[in-house]
C-alpha cells in the first residue's frame, strides 16, 4: 500500500471541512490539483459540500424562501450560477447574452430572498447584501444594453427595485424617462392602459421610468407632507411582508392590502400635450404636479364587488395560496373630500402581483405593480388615467406606500 502525503493523507471528511470554509472559487481550483479532488468537489453523492458552501458565502437559505424548497434543491448549479454572474458583472468583454443571463440570476436572487418575519423585521437579506455589493463594485447598472430587448428588460426591472439607490440620475436620464411616461401612445386596451405589454407582463422599462420621474418630482418637492413621508427605496424594501405591519397582517389577506397607505399622484398639465398622443416639455417648467393621498383599504367579498367593476384580466384565482382580493376603501382627496375607492389584486402567471383601483364615481382608473414579493414595503406602481380611455385623456403615474396595516 502506497504511503501518502500531504492532504491526500486526510479523509475525505476533514477535507470537506477544511473546503467549506474557502472560496467556491479556491474549491474549483483544488478540484483541479488530481483526480481525487476532483471526484470528491463534483462527483460525491451528496451535496453536502455545495449546500455549506452556499448558505457560508453567505446567502438566505432556501428552505425559508417564500415557497420553500419543492423537492430537492440544486446547491452547487446554483451557486455556479450566482458566482458566475458576479464574474461577469465585473467583465469588460461579456457578451449580451452572459449580461442577460446575470441579470435573470440577480432578478432570482431578489425573488427568493427570505421573507421578514415576526420579531425579525430589522434583520437584512443576506442575499440582498450580496447582490448590492455586487452592482455597487460593478458597472453593471450602467451597461448601454438597451438594443437587446430581454437585456434591457432585465435591467430596467433590477433598476426598478433598486428605485436610484445606486444611480447618478442626471437631466437627459430625466428627459427620456418623461418623453416616456407621458407619451399617451404607450396606453392602449391591449396592456390595460399601464405599464405592461401586450401579452400581460410588466413592461419594466415603462415602471423604471414611473419611479424615476415620480422620485425625481418628490425630491424637488417643498410640501412638507411629502417630505416626511418617502417611499422606502433599496432591495430591502422588495422583501415579502416587508410593509411595516405586513407580519401581523390578517391570514387571508396574502397580499397585505388591509391598512392605511399612502398614495403619490403625479400628472402633468393638459398644455404639455400634443394632440396626435405625445408630450412637449417647454424649458424647466413643465406644469407637472405631485400630491399625496392617504387611502384605507379593507377587504371584501367577491359578491360585494359592484357591477360596473369589470374583471377582465383578474378572473378568480383557483390558486389556493393566491386567490384573487377584492378590496374597498376611501381616499382622501387633494383638497380634503372624500372618494370612495374598489379593487382587487391578482398573482400573475409571471408570479408577479397586478393591483387594481377605481374611483367608485367612474372618473379615474390606477393598474399598477407590486414592487418586488408580495406586501413589500416599496409598494405599488403603476399609471391612472380616465375610465373612459377617450382621445387626449388624461394619464398620470402613481405610487401607492402602505405606512401600516391593522392589527
Amino acid at each position: 500500500m502506497k504511503h501518502r502525503n500531504g492532504i491526500q493523507s486526510l479523509s475525505p471528511e476533514i477535507i470537506e471541512h477544511a473546503l467549506i470554509h474557502c472560496h467556491p472559487r479556491d474549491v474549483a481550483a483544488f478540484s483541479q490539483t488530481c483526480r481525487a479532488a476532483r471526484q470528491l468537489v463534483y462527483h460525491n453523492k451528496d451535496q453536502y459540500l455545495w449546500r455549506q458552501l452556499f448558505l457560508s458565502c453567505p446567502f438566505d437559505d432556501p428552505g425559508k424562501a417564500l415557497q420553500g424548497l419543492h423537492g430537492s434543491f440544486d446547491w452547487k448549479g446554483e451557486l455556479q450560477r450566482r458566482v458566475c454572474a458576479e464574474m461577469i458583472a465585473h467583465s469588460s468583454r461579456a457578451t449580451a447574452e452572459e449580461l442577460t443571463g446575470a441579470l435573470e440570476t440577480f432578478l432570482n436572487v431578489v425573488r427568493t430572498a427570505s421573507p421578514v418575519t415576526q420579531g425579525y423585521e430589522r434583520v437584512p437579506s443576506q442575499s440582498l447584501l450580496w447582490v448590492v455589493d455586487v452592482l455597487q463594485s460593478s458597472n453593471m447598472l450602467h451597461t448601454p444594453l438597451f438594443d437587446h430587448y430581454n437585456t434591457s428588460q432585465n435591467l430596467a426591472h433590477l433598476r426598478s427595485y433598486l428605485a436610484l439607490t445606486l444611480d447618478d440620475y442626471d437631466n437627459d436620464d430625466d428627459l427620456v424617462c418623461r418623453c416616456y411616461v407621458y407619451d399617451l401612445s404607450n396606453y392602449c386596451r391591449e396592456n390595460d392602459w399601464g405599464p405592461f405589454r401586450k401579452n400581460g407582463r410588466v413592461n419594466w422599462v415603462h415602471v423604471e421610468s414611473i419611479i424615476n420621474v415620480l422620485l425625481s418630482n418628490l425630491a424637488e418637492s417643498s410640501e412638507p407632507s411629502q417630505m416626511d413621508i418617502r417611499p422606502p427605496c433599496g432591495l430591502e424594501a422588495t422583501r415579502a411582508y416587508s410593509a411595516p405591519g405586513a407580519t401581523a397582517r390578517n391570514p387571508k389577506d396574502w397580499a397585505g392590502v388591509e391598512g392605511t397607505w399612502a398614495r403619490y399622484v403625479s400628472f402633468l398639465d393638459h398644455r404639455n400635450f400634443r394632440l396626435d398622443g405625445g408630450a412637449f416639455f417647454d424649458g424647466a417648467r413643465y406644469g407637472e404636479a405631485t400630491f399625496l393621498i392617504d387611502l384605507n383599504l379593507y377587504i371584501i367579498e367577491p359578491d360585494s364587488i359592484p357591477d360596473y367593476y369589470t374583471l377582465e384580466r383578474f378572473p378568480e384565482s383557483d390558486n389556493h395560496l393566491y386567490p384573487t382580493l377584492y378590496f374597498s376603501g376611501t381616499s382622501i382627496g387633494i383638497q380634503g373630500n372624500e372618494n370612495q375607492i374598489i379593487g382587487s389584486v391578482y398573482m400573475n402567471e409571471d408570479g408577479v402581483v397586478r393591483w387594481r383601483f377605481l374611483n367608485a364615481h367612474l372618473v379615474f382608473s390606477s393598474e399598477g405593480v407590486q414592487m418586488g414579493s408580495i406586501a413589500s414595503a416599496a409598494g405599488v406602481v403603476g399609471s391612472w388615467t380616465s375610465v373612459y380611455h377617450e382621445h387626449a385623456d388624461p394619464v398620470g403615474k402613481n405610487a401607492d406606500l402602505q405606512l401600516f396595516a391593522s392589527a
